[in-house]
């Protein structure tokens, strides 16, 4: 990787993904310098951070595109389809899916993930070992195992549901989670509402859904402040209906976005973003933003990532502003949003390093 080089073009910089021409100095994998005069970088094109997806089970790639069936028939623990082909499935098969899948995420533009990983501390050991850092892992208890060997590997714990353990159960993981220093985060509100307001009592770190909630149940959230993750493509193919995002978003709530399940969506972000604006919120900004920064600020790490700003991590994807998709743009932001596809990416860099077309290059 060259020690310092610089990439140019027309820039979605800063925390308000303000669209200006300008210039991004590199060097040993963060931003150093950002300028807005017309300097010619090594690489040149549209520029805009990399995506965070903000909600995926990799393991599930092992299955991809089942039959439509009811989401609890589908997913449920322990028993639903997905739980008894991840029991069947040999780890080494489970680990090269999960690299496809990481590699395919970042040939469409994902830096980082957070992933919700089942099997217990074997699962979790798994998607450390071919992720590294670049999957907050959310893992699950399984067997025999306990919250504080799971909590050793993972960087939280990936909750099912609050209707899915006791009461007390689900109060007690949550506790010592949050005393080790880890993330808690709940599936909530996907198949109905009654499993919110137990969610809540948990004060979990984040929220996953939330596609059933009622006025009372997103002021709650809200005055918990607590973030909600929106996977509305994985609602609409399992028949859990469709989130009230415009609400989420008038109640305050920081929003971001995942792509959920392997076997259902592919971990694309720009469909997930395009589905996102054109069918809810008709802001372009706004669901670029529940894209990237968002999600870094629900992680706890907004300062280091998640948008175009000196000091912050060097993601980035360089895109093809010429391309047949994207040339006579009038809104290179909403093109982002509402009409890019990967093959309109050139460059990906992530943590300073450049891959062109998918191929590593530093």
């Amino acid at each position: 990787m060259p020690e310092e080089y610089v990439v140019s073009g027309t820039i979605v910089y800063g925390d308000d993904f303000e669209v200006r021409d300008g210039y991004v100095a590199v060097r040993g994998g963060k931003i150093r310098e950002v300028g807005f005069d017309r300097t010619r970088g090594d690489i040149h094109g549209l520029v805009c951070p990399a995506f965070i997806n903000a909600h995926t089970h990799m393991g599930d790639s092992i299955a991809k595109d089942l039959p439509y069936m009811p989401l609890a028939d589908l997913v449920a623990p322990p028993d639903g389809l997905k739980h008894r082909i991840l029991r069947d499935a040999a780890s080494e098969d489970l680990q090269n899916c999960m690299i496809s899948t990481l590699a395919d995420m970042a040939a469409t533009g994902t830096c980082h993930c957070i992933d919700f990983r089942e099997s217990g501390v074997a699962g979790a050991k798994l998607l450390r070992g071919v992720a590294g850092n670049r999957a907050t892992i959310m893992g699950r208890v399984a067997g025999d195992d306990t919250p504080e060997d799971v909590l050793k590997i993972a960087d939280g714990l990936g909750i099912s549901g609050a209707g899915d353990i006791s009461r007390d159960l689900l109060l007690e993981w949550a506790g010592k989670a949050s005393r080790a220093g880890k993330l808690v985060g709940i599936h909530a509100g996907e198949a109905g509402r009654g499993d919110i307001g137990p969610a809540l009592e948990a004060s979990p770190d984040f929220l996953v859904h939330l596609t059933h909630a009622g006025a009372g149940d997103i002021r709650k959230v809200a005055d918990a402040d607590i973030p909600v993750v929106i996977c509305s493509r994985s609602n609409a193919a399992t028949g859990a209906g469709f989130p009230p995002l415009m609400k989420m978003v008038s109640a305050g709530l920081l929003l971001a976005l995942g792509t959920d399940n392997v076997m259902l969506n592919g971990p694309d972000m720009f469909r997930e973003m395009e589905w996102t604006s054109k069918a809810f919120l008709h802001n372009d900004a706004y669901t670029l933003r529940m894209a990237i920064l968002n999600g870094a600020e629900l992680l706890g790490c907004g300062e280091a990532k998640g948008s175009i700003i000196t000091g912050k991590d060097a993601d980035m994807l360089v895109l093809n502003q010429n391309s047949d998709n994207l040339k006579c743009s009038r809104n290179p932001l909403s093109s982002i949003v509402r009409r890019a596809r990967p093959d309109d990416i050139e460059h990906t860099i992530i943590g300073g390093r450049i891959w062109q077309k998918s191929s590593r290059k530093s």
